[in-house]
């Protein structure tokens, strides 16, 4: 089984972040996939024969590898990879925001020589 790991920086240190074990090995994937594409079979059949849980999940594989190989239209694994880690930056740089507008009002109502 493997597992994946995601370096985030958090203030001048790395952290590592287990990510969830996948079900399926990379060599797993690339196998099926090639059976089907390449070798035109049948999604169930090579799903049945390789043990993949649902004929879906490689059904999905397969629609993926067609989009990275420009196949068929449709954001590659790269570019779904960009997407998330520039909606994960967006998110953080919006807590930031958030943090220092809640920081700003409470030392502009502590600066006010009227509040006294």
């Amino acid at each position: 089984m493997q597992c994946s790991f995601l370096g985030l920086m958090v203030g001048e240190k790395e952290t590592v972040v287990m990510g969830r074990p996948r079900k399926y090995s990379d060599e797993l994937r690339r196998r099926a996939v090639d059976e089907v594409l390449e070798r035109e079979r049948k999604i169930p059949e090579v799903a049945h024969q390789l043990g993949i849980g649902s004929a879906e999940t490689l059904r999905k594989w397969v629609r993926q590898a067609e989009r990275d190989r420009g196949l068929s239209a449709g954001p590659t694994t790269e570019e779904l990879a960009e997407i998330k880690a520039l909606r994960r930056e967006v998110a953080d740089q919006q807590r930031t925001i958030e943090i220092l507008k809640a920081a700003t009002s409470f030392f502009v109502t502590e600066a006010d020589p009227h509040r006294r």
